[in-house]
């Protein structure tokens, strides 16, 4: 018979119950947006003869965003999101890179946590595939490509889950050391060893 798993028991080599501290995503939906134009705005002043040189998302969030109650436990949650992008333009043959943002609203049916004492949190992913741009004024931007989105109802949960105990790495290929640390890389594991 199997011992039930805990620490010193062997449940088909599980050797321990471990609390792990983690975010947990209760819901979500994804945004993709084909062949899309954006009007990004920088607060840097972009010079008349500056060429366009590439876009990259760098972050996005939800911002004044409100929560409704809907139907079949969701609830819709309205709000705008703002997309930080790094823009590289080439002057006089240097190239620079400036903050620009976009600010676009969003309505969307999400279930949240019912109860509980733990705040959830309502995260946005953003990326772009950004196929062109252009310089269309001394503080605008335009970039066109294929943007996705993604937002999650998260909150910080802790998780027990049974475990084998901690990794044992072998040695890399190639690596040439003289010292011999031992095998106690982490530290003990209450008591327990794989």
């Amino acid at each position: 018979m199997v011992k039930k798993a805990g620490c010193g028991g062997d449940f088909d080599g599980l050797c321990c119950r471990m609390v792990i501290e983690t975010k947990r995503v209760f819901d979500g939906c994804a945004f993709t947006d084909r062949n899309i134009t954006l009007t990004l705005t920088t607060d840097t002043a972009l010079p008349q003869q500056a060429a366009f040189a590439c876009a990259r998302v760098t972050g996005s969030e939800l911002v004044g965003y409100s929560v409704t109650d809907g139907t079949g436990g969701c609830c819709r949650v309205t709000g705008d999101i703002v997309t930080t992008f790094a823009v590289t333009y080439e002057s006089g043959g240097s190239c620079f890179t400036v903050p620009a943002v976009v600010r676009e609203t969003r309505s969307v049916l999400l279930k949240l946590p019912d109860s509980g004492i733990v705040p959830f949190s309502i995260e946005v992913q953003s990326t772009m595939s950004v196929n062109s741009g252009a310089i269309i004024g001394s503080n605008a931007v335009s970039v066109s490509g294929c943007l996705l989105q993604i937002i999650k109802v998260t909150a910080p949960v802790d998780i027990l889950i049974p475990t084998y105990g901690y990794c044992h790495y072998p040695p890399c290929t190639g690596c040439v050391c003289d010292a011999d640390f031992g095998t106690n890389v982490f530290p003990a594991f209450g008591g327990d060893e794989v």
